[in-house]
């Protein structure tokens, strides 16, 4: 089983990562259950909501909290921010979005963001950060970017491009291009990262027929898992 993570987030304490298209479609939640297990996670301490490619936040305070959520039909939104919450965590999905994971060096606060475009676009990286400063973290925030598409693929028109910063937008050949770890590092660092604190590998969902699911080059509703949890 092929998990991309970052080593600093691990060894904060938290368990987490991106699985390969290897593992299968995790479109349902159901093949995701003994994915968990394998990992000593208990299926129904993992959050779920109905992704819409907002700007909306999730808080989850308490494991009362968790609790009381878990139980609740879903709910649409597109970031967790997660504080003094262990044996809980939550799950985005993806295939060419970014899973973005936020946390502090002592991991009792963090963040997992699914950020499609058009979240990026409404500052969703940025205003997961600042939830999680708001939330009280005084510690320095880590953030990861899971795989995704890259520059290399993502070809846009004019009215998407117009939408993000100017140098996230590349200009070859007489096509467009935007530059997603560039508006995320952007956007990151403007709500108090430091830019040695954010890890980007380069990993190029719609390049890696081999290890990842891409919406833009297969068109086919396929599902790359990302998870984040804290245990006891």
């Amino acid at each position: 089983m092929k998990i991309y993570a970052d080593n600093q987030m691990l060894a904060a304490g938290l368990i987490g990562g991106t699985l390969s298209r290897q593992t299968g479609n995790m479109r349902e939640t159901a093949p995701q259950t003994p994915i968990y297990q394998k990992l000593d996670i208990p299926p129904e301490k993992i959050l779920h909501f109905h992704q819409t490619h907002s700007d909306k936040i999730i808080f989850i305070s308490s494991p009362d909290e968790a609790r009381t959520f878990a139980q609740k039909p879903l709910q649409e939104a597109d970031a967790w921010v997660f504080t003094n919450c262990p044996g809980w965590g939550a799950a985005v999905l993806t295939a060419d979005c970014v899973p973005l994971f936020l946390w502090d060096n002592t991991a009792s606060s963090f963040a997992l963001a699914h950020c499609g475009w058009r979240g990026v676009a409404k500052k969703l990286p940025y205003k997961t950060a600042l939830a999680l400063k708001q939330a009280g973290v005084k510690n320095p925030l880590f953030a990861f970017l899971g795989p995704h598409i890259q520059k290399c693929c993502f070809e846009v028109q004019t009215d998407t491009a117009c939408q993000f910063s100017a140098q996230s937008v590349l200009h070859q050949n007489g096509k467009i291009f935007v530059d997603l770890n560039a508006e995320i590092r952007l956007q990151l660092e403007q709500a108090g990262l430091a830019p040695e604190n954010i890890h980007a590998p380069n990993r190029c969902t719609c390049c890696d027929k081999e290890n990842f699911f891409s919406w833009r080059r297969d068109h086919i509703r396929q599902n790359l898992l990302s998870f984040i949890y804290k245990p006891l």
